[in-house]
């Protein structure tokens, strides 16, 4: 589970049935869709490779960024750098924000400032915002902004509390590492309209695996990128910890 060729077989298979395309391509008329969409939380090396295989897949897709995460720095010059790269190509950069509870004159604003400081890094502009641990009042209010695309607009998500006997809009996410409501290729996409796809960067590598070895991984990746940080920046570091 979770390799990168299992994601070569997902997207292949649904766009035989569904056209893959983008949020800004989607409208009210639109009657069949498919929307990709990855949020970044660990990784943005990991984010970049996926970007790679779905150039070669020949498929575009949005990449949201954190401004306020504990686990990378969005704004440091090597992610920056990725990021572009991620661009140039043809994908779509969003932010990803979990902003606490407020008013949605507040929320806008919250929204937009983080927007703004991604605008100001990475040199273009930022069209579309994604929450991370949506809360339901955010989701069942669908909040807009002037000129940004919310990627859970009513277009691309459909909210409920109980599930209704009609889903207008498949939404299907890889969260945590598992398909918790349901894995792509289990449904009859002959029979499905309108979807967005959820996936998380983190989750896949080349190999693939469980939820420990993948964690451990990328555990592994992250610290090699820690010691080759400190080792750059001071020529005290001890060399023996360099592998």
């Amino acid at each position: 589970m979770f390799s990168y060729n299992e994601y070569k077989n997902i997207i292949n298979l649904v766009r035989e049935y569904i056209p893959i395309v983008d949020f800004s391509e989607v409208n009210e008329k639109t009657k069949k869709f498919c929307v990709l969409r990855h949020d970044i939380e660990f990784s943005i090396d990991r984010a970049y490779k996926l970007a790679k295989i779905e150039k070669e897949l020949g498929i575009t897709s949005t990449y949201t960024v954190q401004v306020r995460n504990n686990t990378y720095n969005a704004l440091s010059e090597k992610n920056i750098d990725l990021i572009r790269k991620i661009k140039d190509l043809g994908h779509h950069i969003g932010l990803h924000q979990n902003p606490p509870l407020m008013e949605f004159e507040a929320l806008g604003n919250y929204i937009m400032t983080d927007i703004q400081i991604l605008e100001h890094f990475y040199g273009f502009e930022i069209d579309r915002f994604a929450f991370h641990r949506p809360k339901k009042e955010y989701l069942k209010s669908y909040v807009t902004l002037d000129n940004k695309i919310n990627c859970y607009d009513k277009k691309f998500f459909q909210y409920f509390d109980d599930k209704p006997d009609k889903i207008n809009v498949l939404y299907l996410a890889d969260s945590n590492h598992e398909w918790k409501y349901g894995y792509p290729l289990d449904f009859d996409l002959t029979k499905i309209d309108k979807l967005q796809l959820l996936t998380h960067p983190f989750s896949w590598s080349a190999d693939g695996g469980d939820n420990y070895s993948n964690f451990l991984s990328l555990i592994r990746e992250r610290n090699n990128e820690l010691v080759n940080s400190m080792n750059t920046e001071t020529n005290t570091f001890p060399k023996e910890l360099l592998r």
